[in-house]
């Protein structure tokens, strides 16, 4: 489903448990903090416009979070 580590629980202050539930669909993204919202769009795989609807952001927000990481 995405690129986070099989069983990490926190990530440089991310809470990785939570963004693979809001990922899933199983936790609202206004769970999530800006940073943990950056961190899901950017590990996630899968088209922007998919990760954008879970996240509640743009797609193109999506795409600039990604690049950002390249």
């Amino acid at each position: 489903m995405n690129t986070l580590r099989e069983f990490a629980t926190w990530d440089r202050r991310v809470d990785v448990v939570a963004v693979r539930r809001v990922l899933a669909g199983e936790l609202s993204h206004k769970q999530l903090e800006p940073e943990e919202l950056r961190y899901a769009a950017r590990h996630a795989k899968g088209p922007a416009r998919g990760v954008a609807k879970l996240l509640g952001v743009t797609e193109k927000t999506v795409m600039n979070w990604r690049e950002a990481d390249t």
